[in-house]
């Protein structure tokens, strides 16, 4: 495949028979267009969620399902990942509008013809590849990171910590090595050893920043650069 990018897909969907064909869409499409992707399924957004992994590029999610509503299940993935590209799949048209308000890409609603996948697909994909990720080598091998979901780094001895909601990724290196890469995005360093997502700042007073949950002490030197691009990025 050379350096074509793999693909990850989530389907959300508890009808067997639809999700049979929207899985057989996918696959069609991967042979069509020589894009290798891979495909999970989930039955239910509570699942989702509990096993949710930020190697998911896309999402084709239902309304309809037990437990949790796709609406409902949209909110809280938007708490945890905001930049997942969303596309709801569902008989329920009058749910289009609200799709809206989780960001969704697209509204397919059933049943859905492969010439109308492919259209959305094709959007969806084109979205994919401009998101940026960056590269790192664990000790468990080469993993991918999608910035936007990075929120922050800590560098720690001789190895650097990136957080993503929850896990914590460890490579060796220094903060001298990509602070450079980081600080031409939406990264600003509180201090010499952390690196903040600018996207994840909550609350500023004083020296002290919520990010991501978090409390942070920035510090006297880095404070004015800080405060800086915080005051540059919310003006975009």
């Amino acid at each position: 495949m050379g350096d074509i990018q793999m693909i990850s897909i989530a389907v959300l969907e508890d009808e067997d028979e639809f999700a049979k064909t929207l899985m057989g869409h996918i696959h069609q499409y991967s042979i069509e267009m020589n894009i290798p992707i891979e495909v999970e399924r989930f039955y239910d957004g509570m699942s989702f969620l509990d096993e949710y992994s930020e190697k998911y590029q896309i999402v084709f999610m239902d309304i309809a399902m037990p437990n949790m509503n796709g609406m409902e299940t949209a909110e809280k993935l938007r708490k945890i990942d905001k930049e997942v590209c969303l596309i709801f799949v569902t008989s329920l048209a009058q749910y289009a509008i609200r799709g809206y308000e989780v960001s969704a890409l697209d509204f397919i609603v059933k049943p859905v013809s492969y010439e109308l996948f492919k259209i959305r697909m094709e959007r969806a994909i084109s979205l994919v590849h401009k998101t940026d990720y960056y590269t790192i080598k664990t000790a468990d091998g080469i993993r991918k990171i999608n910035i936007n979901n990075l929120m922050y780094i800590e560098s720690n001895k001789h190895y650097l910590e990136f957080h993503v909601h929850g896990d914590v990724y460890k490579m060796r290196g220094t903060m001298k090595e990509i602070q450079e890469y980081f600080l031409a995005s939406h990264f600003a360093l509180i201090n010499s050893s952390v690196l903040v997502n600018l996207s994840m700042v909550d609350e500023w007073k004083g020296n002290e920043i919520k990010a991501a949950e978090q409390m942070f002490v920035i510090s006297q030197k880095y404070k004015r650069e800080f405060l800086d691009r915080l005051t540059a990025y919310m003006g975009q």
